[in-house]
This record gives structure tokens, sequence and C-alpha cells, in this order.
């Protein structure tokens, strides 16, 4: 990621078979940044963790489990952040997703597992919405291929496929109106979890919008006016939320909002 920031993008194919055909790995400077953001949150994560959860030594497999899933997690957000390929970035985004769902619901009890599920279901409204915008995409242009995407956007407008991108990773990103799930998700999870949340899990919803807006090439003013609106929004009612509420993670969810 830093040999990629100096301005030299690393790219290589992968064979994906019938399913996926030829899948594109790169890492550019977008994708570094994200990269390097990603792997200092999850190193500093896991060293808080360690010592959080020595309180459920009695609980060796669900530790068990609960560290497998970490590194599953981690390893899922640094391949969002590689993947050029549309199929296999939502397989990569779908498996990143299951990995947080479970680690949210550690606890198990039926507020958290209510919390989780609640996540989910949001989550899997915003992977409905952006499969629906790379279906489109890709019967448009015959390619489940990043550089697909470019050329469809250079051809036309296209603000309904562009909402769909937006809305579809602002769900992730957790803003206002897509933001109901961090309220209850953070205090539900492990601390570590849900500062790891907070940290990055949001920011590759940001990294997905400037992913795809980064192809847009018509429309850019009221496509931008739009964008800064939602976030206007999202930051005053995030910050207006936290400013009331006295339940530390429950401000931590707010303040993500607000920061996003």
């Amino acid at each position: 990621a830093i040999y990629a920031l100096t301005g030299h993008d690393i790219r290589f194919t992968l064979e994906g078979g019938f399913n996926l055909g030829t899948v594109t790995v790169a890492i550019d400077p977008l994708s570094a940044w994200f990269i390097l953001i990603i792997n200092l949150t999850l190193i500093n994560g896991t060293l808080y963790g360690s010592g959080y959860m020595k309180a459920y030594g009695d609980r060796q497999r669900e530790l068990a489990l609960h560290w497998v899933l970490m590194v599953i997690f981690h390893a899922a957000m640094v391949w969002v952040c590689m993947l050029r390929n549309s199929l296999a970035f939502l397989i990569a985004w779908e498996i990143m997703t299951l990995a947080s769902f479970l680690l949210v619901v550690f606890e198990h009890d039926s507020t958290t597992v209510k919390a989780g599920v609640n996540y989910l279901i949001q989550m899997h409204i915003g992977v409905a919405l952006l499969s629906v915008a790379f279906i489109v995409v890709s019967l448009r242009q015959g390619s489940f291929d990043f550089d697909s995407i470019a050329d469809f956007f250079s051809q036309a407008p296209a603000r309904g496929i562009i909402l769909l991108f937006f809305a579809g990773f602002a769900f992730k990103a957790g803003m206002v109106p897509f933001h109901t799930w961090l309220p209850h998700a953070h205090p539900a999870a492990p601390s570590h979890v849900s500062g790891i949340m907070s940290g990055v899990i949001v920011k590759t919803g940001i990294y997905g919008i400037l992913r795809i807006m980064w192809m847009v090439r018509h429309d850019l003013v009221p496509i931008g006016m739009t964008v800064v609106a939602v976030s206007a929004v999202t930051t005053l009612y995030g910050i207006l939320n936290a400013s009331v509420h006295r339940d530390l993670k429950k401000l931590l969810a707010f303040c993500t909002t607000e920061n996003i």
C-alpha cells in the first residue's frame, strides 16, 4: 500500500472460473490509503481486544471463533479495497458483512441478537441495491470489470444507477437516513469490535462512494450537491444526537455518523 501511494500502482489478474471470469486485483492510491487505515485500526483493535476478551476465558470455543472471524473480517475489508470485479467485490463485501455480524452478536443474548439482526437486514438492503446497480452495468457492458463501470458512465448520465450505488454504500457508511443500525450495533458489540466498526467498516462505504464517483463523467454538479446535502444532514443529525447521549457506545455511534 505504501508503494502504491508513491505512484506505483499494483495490478494483476486472477482466474475466477466460469462464474467470475478474469478478476482484476489492483492497489491504487485510493485503495492504498484505505488499506493502511484498515490495517492500523485492526492492529490496534486486536491489541486492545486481547485484553478485553480475557474476561471470557471460560468460553474458549467462542473465543477461538471470535479471533478467526476477526482475521476473516480483516481480510475481507482489504479485498474489498483491491478487487476490481463487481461480482468478486460483492462476495468480499458479503463476507465482510457476515463476519462483522457474527462479531457483533458475540454475547448472543436477546438484545444483542436483535441489534445484530437489525444490522444484518439493513446491510442486505444495501447489498441488494448494489447488486441491482452492478447487474444493470454488466448487462449493458457485457463485463463485470470495474473498467466497464467507467465506460458505462462515460456514455450517459445514468442518475438512477448512481443513486443506487450511493444508497447501497451509504447503508454501510451509516449516512442519514441509512444510519439506524449504528446506535444499536455499537452498544451490542464488544468494545474493540465497536471501535473497529466505527473506525473502518463504515469507511468502506466511503471507499465505495469515492470509487464509483471517481468514474462519473456527467452531471457532476447536481450529483456533488446531492452528496453534500446528505452529508450536511448526516453531520447535523449525528452531532445533535451525540450531544444528548451519555452512554459512551451510543455517543460513539452518533459521533461516527457525524464524522462520516
